[in-house]
């Protein structure tokens, strides 16, 4: 085990075999046991446990099922990553589902030991309750929220999984479910159509060329500012050979892959966009690359987040725009745009590459437009009983005179 000192944020430990074991095929690899020492210790000494069973019998991989914790958080934890619920789990969320699972087996119990020792069949709504409102707390509280959020998720969806596997181990009624989660009142605010367009505008102005398409990519492809950065959309996703009208998105996150058109019968579908993309110059690959510094013979490269967002700070605070305008917020903006153009959940879906409707209408934010549309057709709804039931009582009353008559 090793400690190292992380900037501003305390020590955080450390485990990993020797180099020899890993080039030997050692399956037990590096891993982050947080920032407690005690939780630390105790999960160092399990994972040397592993690591001296597997150096006995290296040809055979230890028995998850024969170790003394079967039953535990720990074990429980374990066969889920072992089974086939797991692989449908992208690798990109598995580095997250991963932070969550130490958070929560490495949280401290009341006699000094860690969570994950625990059996399953100790577990409790009430101790479930506890544990939420213990990893709430925090001084970056929307993040922390989340994260208590996603450990209630994940573990829940651990229990399911490893109960339809075990069903004598693992108690069928899931502690983790049914939990009352809290959710914060802020949300990111979608960006207008005009506010996209003028930070990409600020971006071009103060020489960010490329950086400048993030924000027409995020808002009108809704592909994820982090994944554009990265160099996850490349030239030969825009436009290929075997589909030249269109381009490529894929979602990383939900590994959802969208080819989407990019004109019709009609004409350009995205033709602000496209029209700016065929004058960007090809620096590499990934269509959005940072320009080395001057006088620097160094390759473009990918944005880092932090990089960015400095810049499109930057950018945004010299053409005075709104503080809150983000990369993320030109998203939100153009996924609540396509609600306003009143397209159904399945249209959404389409475009945005979500795979459930509940998904998708967290990014559709409701606005003036949909409530005027919305008022509009109640009122015309209104309006057509109305002079429905004035044709039928003018129909009755004629009836009624020409029988008088």
């Amino acid at each position: 085990m090793v400690a190292k000192q992380l900037g501003g944020s305390g020590i955080c430990y450390y485990w990993a075999p020797a180099t020899r074991d890993l080039k030997a095929g050692c399956p037990v690899h590096r891993q982050s046991l947080g920032n407690s020492y005690a939780g630390a210790i105790a999960r160092a000494e399990l994972l040397n446990h592993h690591l001296d069973a597997w150096r006995l019998r290296p040809e055979t991989p230890p028995d998850l099922d024969a170790r003394g914790d079967m039953g535990s958080l720990d074990w429980l934890v374990e066969r889920y990553k072992r089974s086939r619920a797991w692989e449908k789990v992208s690798a990109r969320s598995r580095l997250e589902y991963q932070k969550v699972f130490d958070l929560v087996l490495l949280y401290q119990t009341k006699d000094g030991g860690r969570l994950g020792q625990l059996k399953a069949t100790s577990m409790s709504a009430r101790a479930v309750d506890t544990l939420y409102a213990k990893l709430q707390p925090g001084k970056r509280v929307e993040r922390r929220l989340r994260t208590a959020n996603l450990a209630i998720t994940i573990m829940a969806r651990a229990w399911d999984a490893v109960h339809r596997l075990y069903p004598k181990t693992i108690p069928s009624e899931n502690p983790f479910r049914g939990v009352e989660l809290d959710y914060n009142t802020s949300t990111t605010r979608p960006a207008s159509r005009e506010e996209a367009y003028a930070l990409h505008k600020a971006l071009i102005a103060v020489g960010e060329i490329h950086l400048a398409a993030v924000p027409l990519i995020c808002f009108e492809w809704h592909q994820r500012p982090e994944n554009v950065l990265a160099g996850h959309l490349t030239w030969t996703d825009y436009r290929p050979t075997e589909r030249p009208d269109a381009v490529r998105i894929l979602h990383h996150k939900t590994g959802e892959l969208v080819w989407l058109p990019l004109s019709d019968e009609d004409g350009p579908l995205f033709p602000e966009l496209t029209a700016y993309l065929e004058g960007l110059d090809r620096l590499g690959v990934p269509v959005v690359l940072m320009m080395p510094k001057r006088g620097k013979s160094k390759p473009a490269r990918p944005f880092k987040m932090r990089d960015a967002r400095a810049r499109v700070r930057k950018a945004a605070t010299k053409a005075k725009l709104a503080r809150d305008l983000t990369l993320a917020a030109c998203r939100h903006g153009g996924l609540t745009e396509l609600g306003d153009a009143e397209l159904t959940e399945q249209g959404v879906m389409a475009l945005s590459g979500h795979k459930t409707p509940e998904a998708a209408r967290l990014y559709v934010k409701r606005t003036e437009t949909q409530r005027v549309t919305a008022a509009r057709r109640r009122r015309a709804w209104i309006e057509s009983n109305q002079n429905r039931e004035q044709s039928a009582a003018k129909s009755r009353n004629e009836a009624s005179t020409a029988e008088s008559e």
